[in-house]
């Protein structure tokens, strides 16, 4: 039988080995683009995730790792299929949802192609933004999350927050004394209500467009939360702890907003990851206890 794809994946290595390849995947996508009517053009690579994920003209494809990697692609296809669909009702600016669905070949895959949305990532955006421009990008950060943080029972399989945090692997990374006190604290955490939530904002996962318009991208890690749930990765990876930004999103209280966000670092499920990054973007030390995270983030606002 000939196949489109002849790689050979048997493990989450073959696959980060592959992910990225134009030749392994260019018939693939060719004939997932035949087949939902769409034109195709010669791929190019976008920023690297989780997912094969190319720019095909006007569009982007992604097409997630099939279960021969060793984990199940389908909870994370159907909640982002899905989550797509919310947002656009939620008038969340994100990008279309032009197609879904899977094709078998070698392996089943399912695939996302969405309409490509130019822009700056986030990130790189926000280190060389004024401070007049870091106050805009709050003021739009919160006035989407203000629209998506919106009940959204049945859209996605809840997740039981409590037991993911308190069986997390990604606290081995940490200090036995924080990895235990993040436990403690996620026990005393009140989970509900929940609305949905993105889960993953981070520098690359938001664009900025020529007018500086904010555009919210890779919803897979959507979930429903409390609202502060955001706020690990948005303080950490997405402001990367900036004075100017964390000052403009806390506004008047900023001793609860950080209370808030070291409740998120204890229940999400990169909390942990979130310190070890931080720890050593900082030339710190690794944190010990939740204390120091507190005294950190309360340098930002002395």
């Amino acid at each position: 039988m000939s196949f489109l794809f002849h790689e050979t994946i048997t493990s989450w290595k073959d696959w980060g080995r592959v992910f990225q390849s134009i030749p392994a995947f260019s018939p693939l996508l060719e004939e997932i683009f035949r087949r939902e009517g769409l034109p195709y053009m010669q791929p190019q690579n976008l920023t690297p995730g989780t997912n094969a994920v190319f720019r095909v003209g006007k569009w982007v494809a992604k097409v997630f790792f099939p279960k021969e990697s060793g984990l199940d692609p389908l909870p994370d296809f159907r909640n982002e299929a899905a989550v797509c669909g919310k947002l656009a009702s939620f008038s969340v600016p994100t990008p279309l949802l032009a197609a879904q669905g899977e094709i078998r070949d070698k392996y089943l895959f399912y695939y996302l192609i969405t309409e490509y949305c130019p822009g700056e990532e986030a990130g790189h955006w926000l280190s060389h933004a004024s401070g007049e421009q870091k106050a805009e990008f709050v003021r739009q950060i919160k006035a989407l999350l203000s629209k998506m943080n919106q009940p959204a029972d049945g859209l996605i399989p809840p997740i039981d927050l409590l037991k993911r945090s308190l069986e997390n692997p990604r606290l081995k990374e940490l200090p036995p004394s924080l990895a235990q006190e993040m436990m403690a604290r996620a026990k005393t955490l009140p989970l509900s209500p929940a609305v949905l939530v993105h889960g993953d904002l981070t520098g690359e996962n938001l664009l900025v467009d020529q007018g500086g318009r904010i555009v919210l991208i890779d919803c897979a890690d959507a979930c429903l939360a409390p609202p502060w749930y955001e706020l690990g990765p948005l303080v950490f990876e997405l402001f990367q702890c900036d004075r100017e930004l964390l000052r403009a999103f806390a506004a008047d209280d900023p001793n609860s907003f950080v209370e808030r966000t070291i409740d998120a670092l204890c229940i999400h499920d990169f909390g942990a990851s979130l310190l070890t990054s931080a720890a050593s973007r900082s030339h710190r030390p690794a944190f010990l206890s939740l204390k120091e995270v507190k005294a950190f983030l309360g340098k930002r606002f002395s």
